[in-house]
């Protein structure tokens, strides 16, 4: 979980291939989990301000919420959206900040690109970058990077993590909630409702 936020955070311009995106940030990450861990465990507020604004703001929450919602992002009202894509956001700060936390002494490896072409055909298109992290006492684990060049700059969309999908697996998760709810409109206070009470038992 940590890579999802990790391979975010580096702005790329069109020369940079993307493995050496995702290779250069998760090196920027693990500095600073390695430099500033013990602060960082002790105040999660300061930990969730440097996910934000740090690692968050480079993915395309617009486009994730469209696929994690599915037919209901179509039926939702532009203030619903607006308000989801926030709550959507509060949630991953969250999510990926108790990963970063427990993340220091890792170490990735960036697997060989499996499809063919040059650097222009590279940028053009959606590439997927395959890495894995190395754990002390376990097995390496595939997280796999969905990545896509817009105005330079390398965004992400979705993440596999030992073959799951982050979108598929909110999608399932907030189409259930969805239904059991009766409605999005539950499912963002819902989301909201979690997002503050984690702010305030810190």
């Amino acid at each position: 979980m940590l890579l999802v936020a990790a391979f975010a955070s580096a702005r790329a311009q069109a020369a940079v291939e993307p493995q050496d995106f995702v290779r250069e940030t998760s090196e920027q990450v693990f500095q600073a989990l390695d430099r500033e861990g013990d602060a960082l465990a002790q105040n999660p507020r300061r930990l969730y301000q440097m996910v934000d604004t740090l690692l968050l703001q480079h993915m395309d929450f617009a486009r994730m919420s469209r696929w994690v919602l599915g037919k209901h992002w179509k039926t939702a009202t532009p203030e619903q959206q607006a308000r989801f894509m926030v709550e959507f956001r509060g949630l991953l700060v969250r999510t990926y900040a108790t990963a970063l936390a427990g993340y220091r002494g890792r170490q990735v490896r960036i697997l060989p690109q499996r499809e063919a072409g040059d650097s222009d055909e590279m940028i053009a298109r959606e590439v997927v970058v395959r890495t894995e992290v190395n754990q002390p006492n376990g097995p390496a684990i595939p997280v796999n990077y969905s990545l896509y060049l817009r105005d330079g700059q390398w965004k992400a969309f979705d993440v596999q993590i030992d073959g799951i999908s982050l979108i598929a697996n909110y999608r399932a998760t907030f189409g259930a909630e969805v239904r059991a709810a009766g409605g999005l409109e539950a499912l963002i206070q819902a989301l909201a409702a979690r997002n503050r009470q984690a702010l305030n038992t810190q």
